[in-house]
C-alpha cells in the first residue's frame, strides 16, 4: 500500500512539473510573441518595392485568435514624398469565427481611421499614385487565412500635389468600407456571391457605392453602381486653378455611375451633372484683369451647355469594351454634351439601366463579340444609339 501511495506521489510530482514548465512555455511564449511578431511585420514590410513600412507595436489576443497591429505607416523610400503612403493607428486582423458555423477557416481584417495618400508630382521620385502587386503579396503574409472580410472604418483618401501652382489638396472623409463573403466562406451559389458597400462625404456630398462581385474569378465580374451627389465644386478651386487657370465662385456637382463586367468585358455609362454654376469670382480675381477675362470666356461657354430649363451642364457618356482598356473618346463627350443643352435634361438619379445581365445580352451580338475579342477595341455610345465611336478601351 505505501508503494503505491509512494509510486502516486512521485506520478503526481512529474505530472506538476510537466504541467508547470508547459504553463511557464506558454507564459513565455506569450510574452514574446508580440515582439517576435513585430520583428517579422517589420520585416515584411521593408520587402515593397519603392516603400518603406514600420509597426510601432503589436498585441496579441490569443482566445480571438487576433493580433492588433498598431501605428503602421508605409513610406516612399528617397524623402521625396512628404507624406505617408499609408498610415493607420490600428489595423485588427484576426479569425473570422462566425464563418466556422460554415465550416470554414478564414480571417478579416477591420481598419481604424486610416489615411491613404496618393501624390502627383513632376517625376517618378515625387509621385506615389501606384498600388503596385507585392501589396497583396505582404497582406497575404500578414493575414495567413483565407481574407473573408475586409472593414475600413472612418478612413481618409486625399489627392495631393505638392508641386503645382497652387498646391492642392482634394480628399474625401469618414470612408467607410465593407466587404463581405470574399471567400465565399457562406458557400454562397450565386454568380456574384461577395458584396461591398462604401460610403463617404466629399466637400457636402455624399458618396456611396454598392457592388456584388465574384472575388474568385479570374478575370473582373461584378455589377456595381456608384454616385457622387451634392459636391460643393467652389472647394475645389485650388485643383481647378492648377489645371485650368480659373476660379469657380459657386456650383455643385453630381456624378452617377454604373457598370458590370464579366469574362473580360465590361459595360456602363458615366453621368456627371452640374448645377447652379458660377466661373467669374470678381472678388477674388479682382486685381487680375487677365484671369477675370479668361474666367468670363469659360462662364459663357458653360452658360452655351447649359440645359437652361434645367439650370445645369450635364452629359452621359456609355462605354463598352475590353476591361483592360478604359478610355474615353472626347469627341464623343463634347457630342453627348451638346446634346443634353440643347435636346434633352438629364435626371439626376441613378438609372438602374446596367447590370451583369447586359453583358449576357451583349454576348448575342456576334459582330461586336467578334470586333472586341479581336481588335482588343471597345464601343463608346450616345444614349439615342446614334452614331457610335470605336475606340480602344484600355
Amino acid at each position: 500500500m505505501k508503494k503505491r501511495l509512494s509510486v502516486f506521489v512521485k506520478t503526481r510530482k512529474t505530472l506538476v512539473i510537466i504541467l508547470g514548465s508547459l504553463l511557464v512555455l506558454l507564459i513565455a511564449v506569450r510574452i514574446a510573441l508580440p515582439y517576435i511578431l513585430l520583428r517579422l511585420v517589420n520585416k515584411e514590410l521593408q520587402h515593397i518595392p519603392g516603400y518603406t513600412g514600420h509597426v510601432e507595436d503589436i498585441d496579441v489576443a490569443l482566445i480571438r485568435g487576433a493580433y492588433k497591429i498598431k501605428k503602421i505607416k508605409l513610406e516612399k523610400t528617397g524623402g521625396m514624398v512628404p507624406v505617408p503612403f499609408f498610415s493607420a493607428p490600428l489595423v485588427d486582423l484576426s479569425l473570422q469565427w462566425e464563418a466556422l458555423f460554415h465550416g470554414r477557416i478564414v480571417g478579416k481584417i477591420e481598419v481604424d481611421q486610416p489615411v491613404l495618400n496618393f501624390v502627383k508630382g513632376p517625376t517618378e521620385e515625387t509621385s506615389q499614385t501606384k498600388i503596385d502587386s507585392s501589396w497583396t503579396d505582404v497582406v497575404k503574409k500578414l493575414m495567413p487565412l483565407k481574407l473573408n472580410k475586409f472593414e475600413v472604418v472612418e478612413g481618409q483618401i486625399h489627392y495631393r500635389d505638392f508641386h503645382s501652382k497652387p498646391s492642392f489638396d482634394i480628399y474625401t472623409k469618414e470612408v467607410h468600407i465593407l466587404a463581405e463573403n470574399l471567400s465565399n466562406a457562406e458557400k454562397n451559389k450565386e454568380l456574384l456571391p461577395s458584396t461591398i458597400t462604401a460610403s463617404a462625404d466629399v466637400y457636402g456630398g455624399k458618396a456611396t457605392a454598392s457592388m456584388k462581385m465574384d472575388a474568385l474569378a479570374r478575370t473582373p465580374t461584378f455589377d456595381g453602381k456608384a454616385k457622387l451627389e451634392g459636391m460643393n465644386l467652389d472647394n475645389l478651386n485650388n485643383f481647378i486653378d492648377a489645371f485650368a487657370k480659373f476660379d469657380i465662385k459657386s456650383g455643385e456637382i453630381s456624378i452617377y455611375t454604373e457598370a458590370a463586367a464579366k469574362n473580360g468585358r465590361i459595360i456602363g455609362y458615366t453621368k456627371p451633372i452640374i448645377k447652379n454654376l458660377k466661373v467669374v469670382n470678381w472678388e477674388k480675381d479682382k486685381n487680375k484683369p487677365l484671369k477675370v477675362a479668361y474666367e468670363a470666356v469659360v462662364g459663357a461657354v458653360a452658360w452655351v451647355f447649359k440645359n437652361h430649363g434645367k439650370e445645369q451642364q450635364a452629359t452621359r457618356v456609355e462605354f463598352e469594351g475590353n476591361i483592360k482598356n478604359p478610355n474615353i473618346d472626347i469627341w464623343e463627350l463634347i457630342w453627348q454634351v451638346l446634346k443634353n443643352a440643347f435636346i434633352q435634361a438629364l435626371y439626376p438619379s441613378l438609372e438602374n439601366s446596367v447590370s451583369i445581365n447586359s453583358l449576357d445580352k451583349g454576348d448575342k451580338n456576334a459582330a461586336l463579340k467578334s470586333e472586341v475579342s479581336n481588335s482588343g477595341g471597345g464601343m463608346i455610345k450616345n444614349k439615342a444609339g446614334g452614331k457610335k465611336s470605336k475606340k480602344e478601351i484600355r
